[in-house]
């Protein structure tokens, strides 16, 4: 991977960009929370933003194949960075409702889900034709990108926390979308896949649309639900996305209630799982590619078991649990990502991948959506309780999916005619 220096590039403006989307997780809904002293206000705002992802999710992947991934990427950010300096400015002017911060929020969203399953395809093109297909050392690849989503995750929270005292929640919302300025600027100079030609993209950078129209929009996942190993690699992820983004609303209300309500612990306990993602990181990059079944499965039972702590009212007791929660998840999340790409037929990688992503994201969405209100009627402990049976049922899952899963084999790219049956 030293030999590719478009890669390096790609991690500096995913840490830059994931940074400040990790202020803006902290500051917007703790904004929403004090100002209006509603959970269900809180997670509604979050929920938008994922609305925008599912909404636009699977259309998306058309989008892909027809710009290419690099260009879809930039397309992106370019318009991340204004959306979100509009928040400021409208509460600035005194014009901010919770209307305008949906709209804004799902525009965001609309804007992710390309960028997210590009920033996942552009990775066989920076390896180049020869190691592309390396499933070994695309896992690795895989490993260091997500890595900058753990890195942000160790620092963002414990920044933002801080930020937020110090400066008030609206004003740190600034820094997030400067980080979409200079992420578009880093994959604008040095992201260049030695395939890409920007007139007439090649390759995984550009797919023709197998089939256009709906079968198109859909093709990636009826692929990813007919084949074995995938469809239960999707469910599990979907368990476990149904309950990790459900955590952090929790961790808003846990801090404000019960710990003392002060930002400065939220950004603590947030960092206490930053910290296991980033060691998780390192762990996946450097041997994710030579891990076996049992080893991936002993990762799945180190994420869901240690969240039965979450009952424990403790600063020091959550935050050893979240950290080993996010010990486990770059390496779950890698493997997924990975075989996702190496197991669908270059044809339809686009559309597997924005099917992955939609699916994923979808999750995130229910979760945030409603953990808000289970909040306000139930209470803390049984929604820790709940979050924690899912990721249990996440983690049975994915050891049933690399039970099934096998190395991918060589066959021809399906014809258009194979997509739409």
């Amino acid at each position: 991977m030293r030999r590719t220096p478009g890669l390096f590039a790609l991690f500096a403006a995913k840490l830059l960009s994931t940074f400040g989307s990790w202020l803006t997780l902290l500051a917007l809904p703790w904004f929403v929370l004090v100002t209006t002293g509603s959970p269900v206000r809180m997670s509604a705002v979050l929920a938008a933003e994922f609305l925008g992802v599912v909404s636009l999710g699977l259309p998306s992947g058309r989008l892909v194949a027809r710009l290419g991934v690099r260009r879809t990427m930039l397309i992106c950010d370019a318009a991340r960075a204004p959306l979100m300096a509009l928040i400021p400015l409208l509460h600035q002017a005194d014009w901010l409702s919770l209307p305008a911060l949906l709209v804004v929020s799902f525009s965001l969203g609309a804007f992710t889900a390309p960028y997210v399953s590009s920033q996942r395809l552009i990775l066989p093109d920076l390896l180049g034709p020869a190691r592309g297909g390396d499933e070994k050392l695309l896992a690795r690849a895989n490993g260091l990108i997500d890595g900058a989503t753990r890195i942000a995750a160790l620092a963002g929270p414990a920044l933002g926390g801080l930020l937020i005292a110090l400066l008030g929640p609206v004003q740190v919302l600034w820094i997030d979308a400067g980080t979409y300025l200079v992420s578009y600027l880093i994959l604008l100079a040095f992201v260049r896949p030695a395939a890409t030609d920007e007139t007439a993209p090649s390759g995984a950078q550009r797919v023709a649309d197998p089939a256009g129209g709906q079968g198109g929009t859909f093709a990636g996942l009826r692929y990813a639900l007919r084949h074995p190993a995938l469809r239960l690699f999707v469910l599990a992820q979907t368990f476990v996305t149904l309950s990790i983004p459900a955590v952090f609303i929790c961790l808003q209300v846990l801090v404000r209630e019960e710990l003392g309500g002060d930002p400065r612990t939220l950004g603590l306990l947030t960092s206490a799982n930053g910290a296991g993602l980033v060691v998780g990181s390192l762990v996946a990059v450097a041997g994710l590619g030579r891990m076996t079944r049992p080893a991936l499965t002993a990762a799945a039972l180190v994420q869901c078991a240690p969240l039965w702590l979450l009952l424990v009212d403790q600063v020091a007791v959550v935050a050893g649990a979240l950290f080993l929660v996010g010990l486990a998840t770059p390496v779950l999340a890698a493997t997924i990502n990975t075989r996702a790409t190496v197991r669908a037929p270059a044809l339809l990688r686009p559309h597997v991948m924005t099917a992955v992503t939609t699916t994923e994201n979808l999750a995130a969405f229910v979760g945030y959506t409603a953990a808000g209100p289970a909040l306000q009627f139930s209470g803390l402990r049984p929604v820790f309780a709940g979050i924690a049976a899912l990721a249990a049922l996440g983690a049975v899952t994915f050891t049933a999916a690399l039970r099934l899963d096998r190395p991918a084999t060589k066959v021809p790219d399906q014809r258009p005619a194979d997509v739409t049956a």
